[in-house]
């Protein structure tokens, strides 16, 4: 029984991805700014516009007619259209993106009407200390050969204040310190809060913001499955193994929300809930799943 638990929980370390504050290829789940499109550009005809991956994705669909994007130099950049997404092998700004190498001519790189990329002239320029609207950002396209553009606002957040999740900490720890003292059975309770409170931030978490386009479904179903397995488990033991479980499930919880915490250093929460509640869930997470992986080791050294 200690192996299958021990295996599971290492399974489902494994399998949920780490978290980061504005990596590429991973979900974002905090940030100093968000990226504000134009009314023109939410406007434009026939064409959908979004901003994804942290805030430097950028994905482009067109509903019957032709998009030109142009790079940097105005030189055409990609095309998409009802025929698929084309990326312009001689075009520099593709080449500096690492959308193609440099050759000549076309090439197809989706057969869809829609195209997702990361865009560098989404990245944010250097703040100071300054909040609210503090530049813009445009993309010049062409639409069936007419010119417009892409445009919109980086628009910063002020960094929240972290003491009050702090003395909140604190005090939770302190009461299960006393709920310990009175010999009061906590660490199957702690640890199954922590790993719901994971459980529910990884959902909100990778929803929310979904690398190159595509939310990681299989990761959240998986996070479900191997959730309900292990809360099985956790009903058909007895004592002590299920608090031995229980201690490996908050370490576990613990352990997985760390790479969460940007969301208590940065203004913007990248979340379905609102940044109070991811918050919350996250110090849930690592509080309620430290103190139950402290409470199992104290229980089991107990006389």
């Amino acid at each position: 029984m200690r192996t299958r638990i021990i295996v599971l929980l290492v399974v489902a370390t494994l399998a949920v991805p780490a978290s980061a504050s504005a990596h590429a290829r991973s979900a974002t789940v905090a940030l100093d700014y968000r990226l504000k499109l134009d009314r023109s550009t939410r406007s434009l005809p026939a064409v959908s516009v979004a901003i994804l991956d942290g805030d430097r994705a950028l994905r482009i669909g067109a509903r019957g007619v032709t998009v030109v994007v142009r790079g940097n130099l105005g030189e055409p950049m990609l095309r998409i259209g009802p025929h698929g997404a084309f990326v312009n092998r001689a075009s520099i700004t593709a080449v500096a993106e690492r959308l193609t190498k440099l050759s000549h001519g076309w090439t197809r790189v989706s057969s869809g009407p829609s195209f997702t990329w990361h865009e560098h002239r989404l990245a944010p320029p250097p703040f100071g200390g300054a909040t609210g609207p503090v530049a813009r950002f445009e993309i010049p396209v062409t639409i069936d050969g007419r010119g417009d553009t892409i445009g919109g606002t980086f628009v910063r957040y002020a960094r929240p204040s972290i003491w009050p999740w702090v003395v909140t900490a604190v005090l939770f720890a302190a009461a299960v310190a006393v709920a310990v003292r009175l010999r009061r059975p906590v660490t199957t309770g702690l640890g199954t809060a922590a790993g719901l409170a994971a459980l529910v931030s990884l959902i909100a978490f990778s929803a929310a913001d979904a690398p190159t386009g595509r939310v990681a479904w299989l990761q959240i179903v998986l996070g479900i499955g191997l959730g309900i397995v292990v809360c099985g488990v956790l009903v058909r033991s007895r004592e002590p193994r299920r608090s031995q479980l229980a201690g490996l499930l908050g370490a576990v919880a613990a352990a997985l929300s760390l790479g969460s915490l940007g969301a208590f250093r940065h203004g913007v929460v990248v979340s379905l809930l609102s940044a109070t509640a991811s918050r919350a869930l996250l110090a849930l997470a690592l509080v309620a799943g430290a103190s139950a992986a402290v409470t199992s080791v104290a229980s089991g050294r107990r006389p």
